[in-house]
Parts: C-alpha cells; sequence; structure tokens
C-alpha cells in the first residue's frame, strides 16, 4: 500500500521529467534522436510516437540532396548540403545484383530508390533502415532514364500514410493507356488503382498529398497534368495554362511547396534561352501565376534538352543541366543569369530536396500508426 501511494506521489513530477524530455527532443536534429533511440525503451517510445515524428519533420530544415554513384569505388554516394554552408555525407550500400542505384524521388526524410534490376526500396539514411518493397508487377526497363516506368514517393496527410505510386505501359504495345498500382509501406503488396491516356514524361512530382505527371501528346501545347490523390487514389486532369509558346520544353516541379510549371522557350536550330517558372494557386488550382524568369546558359546546340531538377533552396533556385552542371540563382538580386553553383564532377549525379527525419521503416511503427 505504501508503495503505490509512492507511485502515486511520484506521478506528477515523472510527468513534468517526461514533457521536459519531450520539449529537449523537439530541439534536437535527427540524426542526433536517431542515436537517442538506443538509449531505453522509454525513449523509444517517445521517439517512434507518430505524432511526435511528424511534430519533428514539421521543424525541419529543408536541405539540398546530391546523389551520385562513385563507379571507381563502387559506392553510392548522397551529400547533404544545409543553409549553414555545412555539408555530410552517407553511403549506401549497394546491392550485389545490381550496377547502378539512382534515387526517384525524396518525401519526409525518405528516398525511393531504384536499381537496374527492377527493385524499388525505401531508405531513411539519416536513421540507416530500409524497407525493400516486393517486386512492382512490371518490371521491364527498368532503367532510370526507361520511358513510362517511374515511382514516385508521396505522403497521404490526412491518413499519415507512405505511399510509392509506379506508372508502367499498358499491355499492348500499341496501346495509348498507362497503368497504375501503388504500395502503401506497411500493407506489404501492390494494388491496381487505374489507368488513364497518355505516357508520363518523368517520375512525376509530390506535393501535399498529390502525385503529379505531365503527360505529352504529339504537340507540347496539348499535353495535360495528370493527377493523383493519395487519400482518395482518384485520377483528375488539368490542362496546360495559355500561352503563346511552348516552343521548347516543360515539365514539372515543387518550389516552395507549390507545384510549379518549367517552361523553356527555343528555337530548333540554336539552344534554349529563357526558363519561366509558373506556379499553381493553392486556392482554385486552376491559375498559373509567373513566379521567375531567367537565362540559361549555352551548354549545347540543340533546343532539345530540359533541366534535369529545379529545386528551391536557401532562398535561391538550383538548376541542374544535364549530368554534371549545377547552377543557382538568388532571386533577391536584379541579376537574370544563372550561376555556376557548383564545380563540374567526375560522374553524373542527381539533385533532391531533403529534409532529414526519423521516420522508421519497420513493421511494428506501421501497425501502431494505422491503429
Amino acid at each position: 500500500m505504501e508503495q503505490k501511494r509512492a507511485r502515486a506521489a511520484d506521478e506528477p513530477a515523472r510527468l513534468m521529467c517526461d514533457d521536459a524530455l519531450t520539449e529537449v527532443f523537439r530541439r534536437l536534429p535527427a540524426r542526433a534522436l536517431a542515436a537517442c533511440r538506443l538509449v531505453c525503451k522509454s525513449w523509444m517510445s517517445v521517439l517512434t510516437d507518430p505524432h511526435f515524428i511528424h511534430e519533428h519533420l514539421s521543424r525541419g530544415q529543408q536541405k539540398l540532396l546530391l546523389f551520385a554513384n562513385d563507379r571507381v569505388t563502387d559506392r553510392s554516394l548522397a551529400m547533404v548540403l544545409a543553409d549553414d554552408d555545412s555539408r555530410f555525407m552517407y553511403q549506401l550500400s549497394r546491392p550485389a545484383a545490381s550496377r547502378t542505384v539512382f534515387v526517384h524521388n525524396s518525401c519526409n526524410g525518405l528516398l525511393c530508390l531504384g536499381d537496374s534490376t527492377g527493385a524499388v526500396e525505401v531508405l531513411n539514411p539519416t536513421t540507416g533502415e530500409s524497407l525493400m518493397l516486393p517486386m512492382p508487377m512490371y518490371t521491364a526497363g527498368s532503367s532510370q532514364f526507361s520511358s513510362c516506368n517511374w515511382h514516385s514517393l508521396g505522403f497521404c496527410p490526412k491518413t499519415r500514410e507512405h505511399k510509392v505510386v509506379h506508372f508502367y505501359p499498358g499491355a499492348h504495345i500499341d496501346s495509348c493507356k498507362v497503368r497504375c498500382e501503388i504500395y502503401t509501406i506497411g500493407t506489404g503488396v501492390w494494388r491496381q488503382v487505374g489507368s488513364f491516356h497518355g505516357a508520363p514524361t518523368d517520375r512525376g512530382v509530390h506535393v501535399n498529398g498529390t502525385v503529379y505527371y505531365l503527360t505529352k501528346f504529339r504537340y507540347i501545347a496539348s499535353s495535360r497534368i495528370n493527377c493523383l490523390n493519395l487519400e482518395s487514389e482518384k485520377f483528375d486532369v488539368m490542362v496546360l495554362p495559355p500561352r503563346k509558346s511552348y516552343g521548347g520544353h516543360c515539365s514539372l516541379t515543387e518550389l516552395e511547396g507549390r507545384l510549379c510549371l518549367l517552361v523553356v522557350d527555343g528555337v530548333l536550330e540554336g539552344p534554349p534561352r529563357t526558363m519561366d517558372i509558373l506556379m499553381l494557386s493553392d486556392d482554385d488550382k486552376q491559375s498559373w501565376t509567373p513566379r521567375y524568369h531567367f537565362s540559361l546558359p549555352w551548354l549545347m546546340p540543340s533546343c532539345y534538352f530540359t533541366p534535369k531538377h529545379t529545386l528551391f533552396h536557401d532562398g535561391k533556385i538550383w538548376v541542374q543541366l544535364l549530368a554534371r552542371n549545377l547552377y543557382c540563382l538568388d532571386p533577391s538580386s536584379s541579376s537574370e543569369e544563372l550561376t555556376i553553383a557548383w564545380p563540374e564532377l567526375d560522374f553524373p549525379f542527381s539533385t533532391h530536396t531533403f529534409i532529414e527525419s526519423i521516420v522508421p521503416l519497420r513493421k511494428d511503427y506501421f501497425i501502431k500508426q494505422i491503429q
């Protein structure tokens, strides 16, 4: 009886300590929290709580991630650049059966990885946890650059589920339909959710619970933007905004939490001259606002190329041209010229926005979250 009374008397103090400890955890970076999870069961319980994880994630600082395969040492490297000019590097182990590992995209600190065998893996480089997904139903032509066979990792804010979306060609070679399957992390199976007409031009862009794909037809101006809502898993279609000319190339990206359309203007006989960034309104999802306009450097005598990745980081716009060139633009300056942000590397790389997180990839976490 006395022991029960003593424990009851100590309960308020224990709760105060737990609250203070949680507040300390909120202020620590994700890399430190990954180590704290191993201290004791009580710390592990706090740091694997879904509410704490997503609250900590919402406070995270967006960084720039450069991913490359070092063929000399047979390693996959991910370098993360922070706003304070600091940088650190993750070294990823490469499956023995795969010669090349590439990043499809990044979402909430998780990397969606693919390789030359068609396998798909979700990795949290901050915690070191990974999850190998079952082989998708369609894996032929699984190269990073294969047409119409891409994956995109997204997050549904309402259900707090991470989902991998996979688009692949229909059963017939001459079919204009593209099929879609979804893997909800924690379920263990791929599910077919429908199809649409037209081939995606890239692996898609995830913005606030929706995956957007630019679908190209014979003429750029007749292209469409297909939208997949990750909550309802239903498709919708958006037309490109009215424009005098779509003479060069266009693609999709996410800047400042909004969907953006990149339009490169140029002529067939010469290099691309300028790039416009149009931003979709959050209110009606129909109107596009011209946000940025700048000149592109002369790199090749043809306009048949588009920036591989365009990202917003540290108040600047980062543009990757070709496979080894990284440029940036400071919107606060009066200049409309891109400047070299990174010396040309000896091997190709890809750029992605990245937020360090402690989102775990263990099965028990997803069971706990669903309940």
